[in-house]
């Protein structure tokens, strides 16, 4: 469950933080703000002044990806949605950018990611146990 935004960037900048077209605060110029997230599913938009900061995104303290994050940045603003199953989305899209770099097809890739059904196997070595 998402908690947390934390930006940072190398020069100072100030923010809006505004979820679901409600001003939530305001932050002055810092090179770090962090933003509590209060309700899920939310529509996130984060105001920036100067514009064309492109600062490094954290949620929960994790760096993200803006692309494999769904954020839209924009001149002015940072925008994305977040809801109770972020990270598993957010998992997703690595895998499936994984997938489509190795040029692999779904079930190899899975394979060499580590990320393969084992329930046949596990059935066996109970059997096996058993």
């Amino acid at each position: 469950m998402v908690k947390q935004i934390k930006l940072t960037n190398s020069e100072k900048f100030s923010c809006e933080y505004i979820v679901n077209d409600r001003l939530i605060s305001k932050s002055l110029d810092s090179k770090e703000h962090i933003f509590s997230v209060k309700e899920l599913p939310c529509k996130v938009k984060i105001n920036m002044n100067p514009y064309k900061v492109k600062p490094i995104v954290r949620i929960d303290d994790i760096m993200v990806n803006y692309g494999l994050a769904k954020i839209t940045p924009w001149d002015h603003m940072l925008e994305f949605e977040l809801d109770s199953n972020f990270f598993d989305r957010y998992f997703a899209n690595i895998v499936e950018s994984k997938i489509q770099y190795l040029n692999l097809e779904k079930d190899e890739a899975h394979k060499r990611l580590g990320h393969e059904d084992l329930s046949e196997l596990v059935s066996k070595i109970e059997r096996n146990i058993q």
